[in-house]
C-alpha cells in the first residue's frame, strides 16, 4: 500500500507540474474534433462531428469528454485535471500488474519509472485519447491476470474493458482477439467456455457502436468512417517527404463521409501504382522509425534510457508466454500505426505502460545475467550519456535530421 501511495503521489505531482509548466493547450486538430463530438452529444443529444460526421471518430474519448462536460462544464481544465488523476491511477495499476511478472522491488521500480516517464506524463496534459487508452489497456490486462479471480470472471472483465479500449481507438483489435483465443494456451484453467464468453462480451459491447453506425449510415462499420483516408495519408505523407508524391489528394467538398473514404481508397491505389515495392516499404519504414524517434522535438531521455532494456524485455517475452499479451499489445500498436497512422512519435504513447513493463522485465534479466555491479555500472553510464545528450540536444537533433536526410533524401 505504501508503494502504491508513493507511486500515485509522484505520478500525480509530475503530471500536475508538467501541466503547470506547459499550460492548458488550445483545442486544435484531433482535439478540436473530439470536443465537437462531445459538445454535440451534450448539447444536442446527437453524436456528430464538427461537419456533421457520424462516425469519423471512435466514441470512447468523446463520451469521456461528454461525461466531464456534464459534471464540470466546458472548462478544458477539468479534462486535464481528470486525466492527471487517471494517469496517476494507471501507474498504480501497472505497479500491481508488474507483480505478476517480476519480484516486488522490480514491480515498485516499474511503477516509479511509469510515474516519471515522459511519454506517460505528456498525454495527461493534452486533450487527446492516449491517456484514456493507456488506462483501459493496463486495467484490462490487470483483470486478465488477477490471481484470485476465477477464469470466467477474468475473461469477462478483460473482454469488457478491451471493448472500451477498442472504442477509444480501434488499433488493438488484432491483439485483443488474439489474446482471447490464446488464453487456454497461456493459462491451463482457461477453456473454450472462457474464450466464447469473452468473445460474446466483447461483441455485445462493440455491437452497440456497430449497430448504431448501420442504422445511421446503412453500412456495416465496426470502426470509423476514415480508415481508408488514414491509410492513404499513411503512405502519401512519407512518400511526399521523400519527394515521391505530388499534390495531396483532396476529395470534393460535397461528398458524404462514406463517399470521401471510398474516394481516398481509390487515391491510395493510384498513389501505390506510381511507387515501386521498395519505395512503398521505405515509406512505411519511415513511419515506423518516426514512431520510435526520440525527439518530440525535445530529446526524451527517459524513453531512450529504457530502449535497450525494452528490447531485452521483448526477448524475455519471447521465452515467457505469460508476457505475450503485454508484448503483443505493443507490437500490434506499432504495426497498425505504421500502416494506418503515419509518422508521429506520439503514436507510441498509448502503449507506453507496457513498454515500461517490458523494459523492467529486461532490466531484471540484465541484472540476473550481469550481476549487480556490472548492471549498476552500465545503467549509470547509460543514464549519464542520455543526460549529456539532453544537455546538447540541439546538436543531437541536428545530427539526427542530417542522418534522416542522408537516408530518405530530405
Amino acid at each position: 500500500m505504501r508503494a502504491a501511495a508513493g507511486v500515485f503521489a509522484a505520478a500525480l505531482a509530475a503530471r500536475l507540474a508538467f501541466w503547470r509548466l506547459q499550460g492548458t493547450l488550445p483545442l486544435a486538430g484531433d482535439a478540436l474534433e473530439y470536443d465537437a463530438f462531445a459538445r454535440n452529444l451534450v448539447e444536442a443529444g446527437r453524436y456528430l462531428g464538427p461537419s456533421g460526421e457520424a462516425a469519423s471518430r471512435m466514441p470512447g474519448y468523446p463520451l469521456f469528454l461528454a461525461g466531464l462536460r456534464v459534471l464540470f462544464g466546458a472548462a478544458p481544465e477539468a479534462v486535464i485535471a481528470a486525466q492527471c488523476l487517471l494517469g496517476a491511477l494507471t501507474c498504480v495499476i501497472l505497479l500491481d500488474l508488474a507483480r505478476r511478472f517480476v519480484p516486488e522491488k522490480w514491480a515498485i521500480a516499474c511503477g516509479a519509472v511509469a510515474a516519471l516517464y515522459y511519454d506517460l506524463i505528456v498525454p495527461a496534459a493534452a486533450p487527446l485519447s492516449e491517456c484514456l487508452y493507456s488506462f483501459f489497456l493496463v486495467l484490462s490486462v490487470w483483470c486478465l491476470y488477477h490471481p484470485s479471480w476465477k477464469p470466467l470472471r477474468r475473461a469477462a472483465f478483460f473482454a469488457a474493458l478491451s471493448a472500451c479500449l477498442y472504442l477509444v481507438r480501434p488499433e488493438p483489435l488484432p491483439y485483443i482477439v488474439t489474446t482471447i483465443f490464446l488464453a487456454p494456451y497461456l493459462w491451463e484453467k482457461f477453456s473454450r467456455k472462457e474464450v466464447l464468453s469473452a468473445l460474446a462480451v466483447f461483441t455485445l459491447i462493440v455491437g452497440v457502436w456497430v449497430g448504431r453506425n448501420f442504422s445511421m449510415l446503412g453500412r456495416f462499420m465496426p470502426a470509423s468512417s476514415v480508415g481508408k483516408s488514414v491509410g492513404y495519408l499513411s503512405l502519401y505523407l512519407p512518400a511526399a517527404k521523400m519527394g515521391l508524391a505530388g499534390e495531396r489528394h483532396a476529395p470534393p467538398a460535397a461528398m458524404t463521409e462514406l463517399e470521401r473514404d471510398a474516394d481516398f481508397a481509390a487515391a491510395y491505389k493510384a498513389l501505390a501504382a506510381t511507387l515501386t515495392g521498395a519505395q512503398i516499404a521505405k515509406a512505411y519504414l519511415y513511419n515506423l522509425l518516426s514512431i520510435l524517434y526520440p525527439f518530440l522535438p525535445q530529446y526524451d531521455w527517459t524513453y531512450v534510457f529504457i530502449v535497450p532494456f525494452w528490447l531485452l524485455g521483448c526477448a524475455v517475452a519471447a521465452r515467457r508466454k505469460e508476457l505475450w499479451p503485454v508484448a503483443g499489445a505493443v507490437l500490434c500498436s506499432l504495426t497498425v500505426f505504421t500502416f494506418f497512422g503515419g509518422y508521429a512519435s506520439r503514436y507510441r504513447q498509448g502503449v507506453s505502460p507496457f513498454i515500461v513493463l517490458l523494459a523492467v522485465a529486461g532490466m531484471k534479466a540484465a541484472y540476473d545475467s550481469a550481476g549487480e555491479k556490472r548492471f549498476k555500472l552500465f545503467s549509470s553510464a547509460w543514464l549519464g550519456a542520455n543526460v549529456l545528450i539532453w544537455l546538447f540536444q540541439g546538436q543531437a537533433r541536428s545530427a539526427a535530421l542530417w542522418l534522416r536526410a542522408a537516408s530518405w533524401g530530405h
